[in-house]
């Protein structure tokens, strides 16, 4: 769900401690996203169970007329309220034209929460709320790789009265310092970052990588069809596309949404799927556009929590 924000500068956004602000902190292409709708060439819209709060679901209740008896006919209660998804796996409200009906009739505050938020992610931690844009959206992925240069982090709110930030993200902080340092290349900086626990940067075996990945979960068959063409196609020669792309900032990126969400004892395998993810993708980037690759990885790995587990236990 969104944080409750109070809408002026600077943002202060509340967590779950008795009201107490933190700051809120999020990428800087965060703030210039907005959903492009019937421009989207993959909807969020289709190929998802789409779930409904039971604030959504009070306020459709209320809605009347010929709209409002067809938007409860497509909803489900068992398990937990959700839409019973039309031919294709699309929304029952997603239009032809890739348009909501639902905001269409009632006004873009008459939507379920995951439909408000997405493809926002929110992270608590004690002294911050952290924000993101998830890169199975590909106007999320247009935009950070829009970018040029190190990811920054922006970040609103009232410092005087928060917490010490946790050694994770005292630690994370240390190795965006590193990764923005383009006096070396990406290989070297991601070298830097591992040896901080002791380990080394491995030589990137593509092979291996794709029918890993073909042993996990998939839901597209574009995704399938990659990986199954990388294997016979990738090359394990990186640099200097590896540096010279936007790979860097993929790097950063995966470290903010993945390193301090866990377990301390799990850190140096969250770099290392950070670092490994980014040199997936440069081996991608060669025979696919580096925006449909992002997406796929996302969409694929990232929304499933099963398979980052299988990766971080495979990387070591």
């Amino acid at each position: 769900m969104p944080p409750r924000c109070n809408g002026a500068a600077p943002v202060l956004c509340w967590g779950e401690k008795g009201g107490a602000p933190v700051i809120f902190v999020r990428p800087d292409f965060y703030d210039g996203f907005q959903c492009i709708a019937s421009r989207c060439r993959h909807s969020c819209c289709v190929g998802w169970e789409i779930d409904i709060d039971p604030e959504a679901l009070a306020r459709w209740r209320e809605i009347g007329g010929a709209f409002g008896a067809q938007l409860r006919q497509n909803i489900a209660l068992d398990p937990a309220p959700h839409f019973l998804l039309a031919e294709g796996e699309r929304c029952p409200l997603l239009r032809p034209d890739g348009l909501c009906e639902l905001i269409l009739r009632e006004g873009e505050d008459s939507l379920c929460d995951i439909c408000a938020s997405h493809s926002r992610f929110y992270q608590q931690y004690p002294d911050r709320l952290e924000a993101g844009l998830g890169l199975c959206c590909e106007e999320a992925v247009r935009l950070l790789l829009a970018e040029t240069g190190p990811l920054r982090l922006i970040a609103d709110g009232d410092e005087g009265d928060v917490l010490s930030p946790t050694p994770l993200l005292l630690r994370r902080e240390e190795l965006f310092g590193i990764l923005a340092d383009e006096r070396e290349s990406l290989s070297e900086r991601m070298a830097r970052c591992l040896a901080l626990y002791g380990r080394s940067l491995p030589v990137f075996d593509v092979r291996a990588s794709a029918a890993f990945l073909l042993t996990l979960e998939r839901m597209d068959e574009s995704w399938t069809a990659l990986l199954r063409r990388l294997a016979q196609e990738g090359s394990a020669r990186l640099e200097p596309r590896l540096s010279e792309g936007p790979f860097g900032r993929l790097t950063a990126y995966f470290l903010y949404r993945h390193f301090a969400a866990g377990e301390e004892a799990e850190a140096p395998a969250r770099l290392a799927f950070a670092c490994w993810s980014a040199r997936l993708l440069c081996a991608l980037s060669a025979i696919t556009p580096p925006e449909d690759a992002v997406r796929l990885f996302s969409a694929e790995i990232e929304y499933s929590d099963e398979n980052v587990e299988k990766i971080l236990n495979w990387l070591g």
